[in-house]
């Protein structure tokens, strides 16, 4: 047995052995919606922040993470930054107001703060998204799969890859439920966790030490925040137009947010996200060092190849192998959840128009078919990206940026205001909608990019992120003004939250909320200051 037949044992095994217990885990609870779609509630904080930091943390942020980091050096780790701060303010402002709603899909706060158009419209928006970022997820896994193994990256590679990945993510996320999902996300945060920092460690011992990573590579790539004019990260496109987009995802990300409403209780569910927070910090160890180790070893080079490069040269026979599994674990982590999500989103929200009257366990068995087939749509399309002249990160920021905008536009003034309704609501949805596909096909697809006016084409697209914002604003309120105030019903989900005098003895500090989240933002603001 060869070098690379050990590796690729290594990673059958896991691949089979995590089937397995995923399949095993949610063997119970995926009958009734309450227990597929949300795992019966029944998540504590750990899970929680496990399951958030491993869906948010998909294999695009160690292959095209690390190649961005390549390119824009500490500045790549800037959507992870901001990302976990924003994480924990929705912890603050939103998660008490759904869960208090007791809703199974995030669209369904707009059927309660809008209409049930809105809630669909909102729908359709994540079904775009999904449809254009499930190829593209496993496109990413057969890329790090080929890579390791040496071999082409053609088209039918690519194929067979994506649909090994696709049986294995696919077959306990779409049997199993959220369950599943969020146990199974547990066991892989360690997986790649482990994996990620042996890179890093390796790398920086290969280039002769952090100091001689810091030389070699140049000060200027250990400053988060790069000048304007910069081709890769500007600051000006970090503030405001990143910190937006980290905002809307993490306030209305149906992927995300929905283990935080299988969780136990408000308590659970805010503590997880803030732990999920806490994880993303350590982005700067896991894709950003070994994009500057890359840079160095390997200048010159496809950036989004060099984390598969130094998994292949810089480690042993079978621990590669693992590291490889690590990151396949982080790939499946993120595509399990969004299959569990549009499941959900699908059967819980559009198929309810076809079968008002469904039973539960149709219900469950529409996600389970919708799931299917959006995996086959994804192992069909994946060879697309072989012809993408844009960073994998790149392209992920910009499909997830502007298809989230619109609607977090509405959940924002929605959350604060009590005079937009649901026809601004419905406008600004579908103007989301129309615009937002066309930017990203546009500004991606190199043969359209030309028709483009100049200055949009040449500006960062988070230069374009806070124009779209302030045009969906501009809608949001326009048309809500010249129409009917919202009903006392549709106010009634964001009325203000009594709490309760705390039963029981008080908690010590170090177990307590609040002492948690001032020890994160004192983190939070030391990263910015260092670097």
């Amino acid at each position: 047995m060869n070098d690379r037949s050990i590796d690729l044992v290594v990673v059958a095994l896991y691949l089979v052995g995590i089937t397995i217990y995923g399949l095993w885990v949610g063997r119970k609870d995926n009958q009734s919606k309450e227990g597929y779609y949300l795992g019966g509630r029944s998540f504590n904080w750990t899970l929680v922040g496990f399951s958030l930091f491993a869906t948010n943390i998909s294999i695009g942020a160690f292959i095209g993470g690390s190649g961005l980091a390549y390119q824009a050096g500490f500045a790549a780790i800037i959507p992870e930054i901001n990302g976990g701060l924003m994480l924990v303010v929705s912890a603050v402002v939103f998660m008490p107001v759904f869960l208090r709603s007791k809703i199974f899909t995030i669209p369904q706060f707009l059927q309660l703060r809008f209409n049930t158009a809105s809630k669909l419209l909102f729908s359709g928006l994540f079904v775009c998204q999904n449809i254009l970022l499930m190829p593209l997820g496993l496109y990413t896994g057969a890329l790090a799969a080929l890579g390791l193994f040496g071999w082409e990256f053609t088209s039918q590679n690519i194929t067979l890859a994506a649909l090994t990945i696709a049986c294995t993510v696919g077959l306990y996320a779409t049997i199993g439920g959220l369950k599943s999902v969020v146990v199974t996300d547990a066991v892989q945060v360690i997986i790649m966790l482990v994996g990620g920092i042996t890179v890093a460690v390796v790398g920086v011992i290969k280039v002769g030490g952090f100091g001689a990573l810091y030389t070699a590579a140049g000060p200027e790539q250990f400053e988060m925040l790069r000048p304007r004019g910069d081709p890769h990260f500007p600051w000006d496109a970090a503030f405001p137009g990143q910190m937006m987009h980290a905002a809307f995802y993490a306030f209305c990300n149906i992927a995300l947010l929905q283990r935080a409403l299988g969780s136990k209780d408000l308590e659970n569910a805010q503590k997880g996200m803030l732990f999920g927070a806490f994880l993303k910090l350590g982005g700067i160890l896991l894709f950003t060092i070994p994009g500057l180790v890359a840079l160095v070893m390997y200048p010159g080079v496809k950036p989004d190849t060099t984390y598969a490069m130094m998994v292949r040269d810089f480690l042993p026979v079978g621990i590669s192998g693992l590291v490889l599994a690590g990151l396949l674990a982080a790939m499946m982590s993120s595509q399990d959840s969004s299959i569990n999500a549009i499941a959900g989103l699908v059967a819980l929200d559009i198929w309810p128009l076809v079968r008002p009257q469904a039973s539960e366990r149709e219900a469950v068995l529409v996600g389970k078919t919708y799931s299917a087939c959006t995996l086959l749509w994804g192992v069909l399309a994946a060879p697309l990206f072989l012809s993408a002249d844009q960073g994998i990160y790149t392209i992920v920021l910009k499909v997830t940026g502007f298809m989230i905008l619109p609607t977090g536009v509405c959940y924002l003034w929605g959350r604060f205001s009590r005079r937009v309704n649901g026809a601004g609501a419905v406008a600004t949805l579908a103007a989301g909608l129309v615009l937002g596909l066309t930017y990203i096909m546009f500004s991606t697809i190199p043969e359209l990019r030309p028709h483009l006016p100049t200055l949009i084409a040449d500006a960062h697209f988070y230069h374009i992120y806070p124009v779209f914002f302030i045009i969906f604003t501009v809608i949001l309120y326009g048309v809500s003004a010249v129409t009917a105030p919202p009903t006392a019903a549709n106010l009634e989900c964001i009325q203000p939250i009594m709490t309760e005098a705390p039963v029981g003895p008080v908690l010590p500090w170090y177990r307590r909320f609040k002492s948690w989240l001032i020890l994160y933002l004192i983190c939070f603001c030391a990263v910015y200051i260092i670097f």
